[in-house]
């Protein structure tokens, strides 16, 4: 969302006028290995288990990244179950770094006047 400062506007305007309150998660991990600032990947390993991989350098040892997520209301930044990890995998972006939702649109050409 750094380069998408109208959306986040538009985003925020929208929630103060009509919800109050809500919430913006941002990835922002951190490979040790690499210095790889972005999103850290979650990806099938060849045993099937899903783990958490660099995609700059592969690097999938968890000592060596920093990864946090909101998970339960809470940003955590331990490692999660298969399971929990499974969910986070399938989340939804709703708002890119590209696109605004139409809402938002009106909003930011409202903000931006």
């Amino acid at each position: 969302m750094m380069d998408n400062i109208d959306a986040v506007l538009s985003i925020m305007q929208y929630i103060y006028e009509n919800i109050m309150y809500a919430e913006l998660n941002t990835k922002s991990d951190y490979c040790q290995c690499c210095g790889y600032t972005g999103e850290i990947q979650i990806v099938t390993d060849e045993d099937g288990k899903l783990v958490w991989e660099c995609p700059n350098c592969g690097n999938q040892n968890q000592d060596k990244m920093n990864v946090a997520r909101r998970t339960c209301g809470y940003i955590g930044t331990q490692y999660w179950n298969q399971g929990r990890t499974q969910e986070i995998k399938e989340r939804v972006l709703h708002v890119s770094n590209e696109t605004l939702v139409p809402e938002a649109e009106e909003i930011a050409e409202t903000v931006n006047a």
